[in-house]
C-alpha cells in the first residue's frame, strides 16, 4: 500500500472506529475551512516547511478534505475537480509534482504563495 494512503488510514484508525471512518464524508469541513487547509498545506510545500514525507501527508490530507468538502457542499470548481482527481489516484506525488500541484491549487483558489 502506498505510504500516503497508509498514513491517512493510520491517522483515521487512531482517531476513529472503522464504522465511523467509513462515514467520514459526513464530517467534511465547511468549504472555507477546507480551502484554508489546502492553502496552508500548499504554502508549506512551496516553502519546504518540513520533511518531504510530512509535506506529502499534509498536502494529501488537505486535498482529500477539500474534495470531501466540495462533494458535501455540492460546490463545483476547477479546484474541486483537481482535488477530486488527486484524491482518487493511487500513486503518491513526487516532490516536483507536489510543488506544481501546490502552485496550481493556490492559483485556482485565488491565493498568492507566501514565503517565510
Amino acid at each position: 500500500m502506498h505510504r500516503c494512503l497508509l498514513l491517512l488510514f493510520v491517522g483515521m484508525a487512531c482517531t476513529t472506529s472503522s464504522v465511523v471512518a467509513s462515514q467520514s464524508w459526513k464530517r467534511a469541513l465547511p468549504l472555507p475551512e477546507a480551502t484554508e487547509e489546502a492553502v496552508t498545506a500548499a504554502n508549506a510545500v512551496i516553502n519546504q516547511s518540513g520533511s518531504e514525507e510530512c509535506l506529502r501527508g499534509k498536502l494529501s490530507n488537505a486535498i482529500v478534505q477539500l474534495s470531501n468538502s466540495c462533494d458535501v457542499s455540492g460546490h463545483s470548481s476547477t479546484a474541486c475537480e483537481l482535488a477530486s482527481e488527486l484524491a482518487g489516484q493511487d500513486s503518491e506525488l513526487s516532490l516536483g509534482e507536489m510543488l506544481a500541484t501546490s502552485k496550481t491549487l493556490l492559483d485556482l483558489l485565488g491565493e498568492p504563495a507566501t514565503s517565510r
